[in-house]
């Protein structure tokens, strides 16, 4: 007989895998910065270097962990969704515990497809919509079974369908909300911005931004210290709405992000940190002589940090975006949201020479790269945005970074079972 214990066990398992080094403890959030304008490689490891260089082939070990981790994930959470469906247990409370349990599966499910979809499919446009995505997952698929890839369009559809399911089950009497370190009801609003914005759903993402920032209850910090102990300690920060929880005794080495940033290579590079304002507090973490940025690690161990995955002034830029880009622009209100995470930043900001126009949108843009730099953005704004960017060092230039995806797994598709490999993936990397 299947108890509550029994999903709440599940559930530990599929954070388990969520936060592996394999998916966001590490190569989803680093692939999202590594082969971008923002970042330089050291080389003193080899780690991510061919993701930094566009050394690419269908056996890279990263796109296999994340494809793999990805679709566990997945996998996991239907098989709680599906039990759950039918879960009869006597007493309220228990049916309250399994819906809380549902509630997360489907919220971590929609956050996985989101990641995939981004990866190994178009970025989401009237164009790109009808190529192929990834393979829609509605219920467990049985072993060997035959699946299919479906259009990006199909991966958003099924995307949002369970952001929306999530959203329900937390509605249920009785169901309790969740702590920061899991997918909360701030975090399931969070990703809905984030998905609505990727879609061009201007309207759509403001309201769900807001509703992200109002359940989140945070503030965003405006002074050096504040900020730096966002990153150097392991406490539940105001602007934290979701993160993969880390303990001090947590020894990764090399399968830490930090260690990637830290002493294997990957660094921010001299051309995006002269970007910041001279007083900007972000260069409390980022300026000076490089030692791994956000990614610095904690007092006692330069391994861990929270990673966080969504963060308070990601909804505010979401909001002043969508406000600048939606059908009638609001450019008064863009800057508002704007100035919400740039004036705290930077105490040197004179919103006066910030334009209420359509060039208010770059100025965005550059936000955004400067706040959520290290947190795996970057890639993915890039492609969405259309950016034609020196990536690798500046080795290329006028990559055209939104033609490019990664390559299903070849294990994946050689295994028989129905994924076919993108037509054409290598002829869009940079020359």
């Amino acid at each position: 007989m299947v108890t509550t214990q029994d999903f709440q066990n599940a559930l530990n398992g599929v954070y388990y895998t969520l936060g592996s080094y394999r998916f966001l403890g590490r190569d989803v959030l680093a692939i999202g910065d590594a082969p971008t304008d923002i970042t330089s490689h050291s080389v003193a490891t080899s780690h991510f270097y061919d993701i930094f260089r566009y050394q690419i082939l269908d056996t890279n070990s990263y796109i296999e962990e994340i494809w793999a981790y990805g679709y566990w994930a997945i996998d996991r959470c239907a098989r709680i969704i599906k039990e759950g469906a039918s879960f009869k247990e006597v007493t309220k409370g228990d049916l309250t515990e399994v819906e809380g349990c549902i509630a997360q599966a489907y919220a971590i499910k929609a956050l996985c497809s989101f990641y995939l979809t981004n990866m190994f499919g178009l970025p989401y446009s009237e164009a790109n919509k009808t190529t192929l995505g990834i393979v829609n997952v509605t219920e467990p698929v049985p072993a060997y079974s035959q699946v299919s890839r479906v259009s990006v369009e199909q991966n958003y559809s099924l995307i949002l369908d369970d952001i929306t399911k999530a959203k329900e089950y937390y509605a249920k009497e009785g169901v309790e909300n969740v702590g920061k370190q899991y997918m909360n009801t701030a975090a399931v609003a969070a990703l809905e911005a984030r998905v609505k914005l990727y879609m061009k759903n201007y309207e759509g993402a403001i309201t769900a931004a807001q509703e992200a920032i109002t359940l989140s209850g945070g503030t965003i910090v405006s002074t050096k210290e504040d900020y730096k102990n966002m990153y150097t300690t392991l406490a539940v920060s105001t602007e934290d709405i979701f993160f993969i929880a880390k303990a001090e005794d947590d020894y990764l080495s090399a399968n830490a992000l930090n260690t990637l940033w830290n002493k294997y290579g990957l660094s921010i590079n001299s051309a995006t940190i002269a970007e910041y304002s001279s007083n900007d507090i972000r260069l409390a973490l980022l300026g000076g002589t490089w030692t791994g940025g956000k990614m610095r690690g904690i007092t006692t161990n330069n391994q861990i940090s929270n990673l966080p995955v969504f963060r308070l002034p990601e909804m505010y830029l979401i909001q002043a975006e969508a406000y600048a880009k939606q059908s009638t622009p609001d450019y008064g209100k863009a800057k508002e949201k704007l100035l919400e995470v740039a004036a705290k930043r930077n105490p040197d900001l004179d919103d006066s020479e910030i334009a209420e126009d359509q060039t208010i949108i770059d100025v965005i843009d550059k936000e955004r790269k400067l706040e959520l730099v290290q947190e795996g953005h970057r890639f993915f704004d890039a492609r969405r945005l259309g950016k034609i960017i020196s990536v690798a060092d500046g080795s290329y230039t006028n990559f055209n970074i939104a033609k490019f995806v990664y390559p299903i797994p070849s294990f994946e598709v050689n295994s028989g079972f129905g994924v076919i490999q993108t037509e054409g993936w290598s002829d869009n990397l940079p020359r």
